[in-house]
């Protein structure tokens, strides 16, 4: 099941999600063995009517062309008055069990395909029954998981209805969503009212600089009526502006987007800081992190315990921004040093900090 959240973009605020798609979305793909194919979509929503409904989705189409095509036909629904490539209908409330008939409309065209195949991937509360409209018998084929059934005489079939069973349906509805700036990094921050089928989510993040690429993933809850929270930390973020987004993926593998919302990071230093080394203990490198607020000398020495110097790490003028110094565990004479505590002190200007760290064998 596809499931769509649209989230007004939004920068350290919480907001209530507007649905800029059906709340249940269920893709059916119709093809031709000539190569030609498109996926319609019905479903559930609260706000669907009987008629087009654009709000979530819903199209009024211009009449039939001589190519391959297909449709979901609306109520009316002998007239094929309406007709549209996503046909949802009314849920009064989730969690929501009851039957709709959604029905289909195809032509095989002048592309060269003679017989027409509808394929369909349920999730597990949902089932149907795909008949022909003349009598119900002619074609009568159940629907559950995953499933195809061919038209091998379209010229006579060219439309079909589907009885679909809807049980105790709850749609992943997102509520919110924000990113925050927490120190260096970005705290993502989401909440869900419902779920149905959600194996979880991918976050992704693009800037000035790349575009969406994935940066984590966080497990969903599968199917639950109860608010969940998610949250993600992103350590990985430089001075610069962030958009990030919610790829949320179905078990049957279906995937659906949030939009975005923008973050502004702003790491300019205010003030000298040496941070701790990560990983810490280490083996066999650590970094070392440090900040200046503006054009200094620094340099930064590891000594032992006994305060004898066991390696130079850094010595430089630098400017305003952020640094990092990796150390391998050797001194100055390119020799391991034996495990234990070890000091690493910055100085910069009249500023002095001391921290410690311990290698690990």
């Amino acid at each position: 099941m596809r499931k769509l959240f649209s989230i007004f973009s939004l920068i350290l605020l919480y907001f209530t999600i507007a649905f800029g798609q059906a709340a249940v979305d269920i893709p059916i793909m119709i093809t031709d063995n000539a190569g030609h194919g498109f996926p319609l979509y019905f479903g559930l929503d609260l706000t669907a009517t009987d008629g087009i409904d654009v709000a979530i989705g819903e199209a009024e189409l211009p009449g039939w062309t001589f190519g391959f095509d297909a449709r979901l036909f609306l109520p009316p629904l002998y007239t094929i008055a309406l007709n549209s490539y996503n046909d949802y209908r009314n849920a009064p409330s989730f969690p929501f069990t009851g039957q709709k008939e959604h029905r289909l409309a195809y032509q095989v065209g002048d592309g060269g395909g003679t017989v027409i195949n509808i394929e369909w991937n349920l999730p597990s509360t949902v089932t149907g029954l795909l008949q022909d409209i003349i009598t119900g018998t002619l074609i009568n084929v159940p629907m559950s998981g995953t499933g195809i059934y061919t038209v091998t005489n379209p010229g006579a079939f060219t439309q079909l209805k589907m009885f679909i069973d809807y049980i105790d349906i709850v749609p992943v509805e997102l509520t919110s969503f924000t990113a925050a700036v927490s120190g260096r990094e970005v705290l993502l921050q989401w909440v869900t009212a419902t779920e149905m089928n959600n194996q979880g989510f991918e976050i992704e993040r693009s800037s000035s600089t790349q575009d969406w690429t994935k940066i984590g993933y966080v497990p969903g809850f599968g199917t639950t009526t109860e608010p969940k929270s998610y949250s993600f930390l992103d350590q990985n973020v430089t001075t610069g502006s962030y958009a990030y987004r919610l790829k949320q993926v179905d078990f049957d593998g279906t995937i659906s987007y949030s939009d975005a919302v923008e973050v502004l990071v702003d790491l300019t230093p205010t003030n000298f800081e040496l941070f701790q080394n990560y990983p810490n203990p280490f083996n066999p490198t650590t970094t070392i992190q440090f900040q200046v607020p503006k054009v200094s000398d620094v340099s930064i020495i590891v000594y032992d315990m006994l305060g004898q110097e066991v390696r130079s790490l850094f010595a430089s003028q630098v400017q305003v921004g952020n640094y990092s110094v990796e150390w391998n565990g050797l001194n100055n004479a390119g020799l391991k040093m034996s495990s234990g505590s070890y000091i690493y002190r910055m100085t910069a200007d009249e500023f002095v900090e001391v921290k410690e760290m311990i290698l690990l064998k």
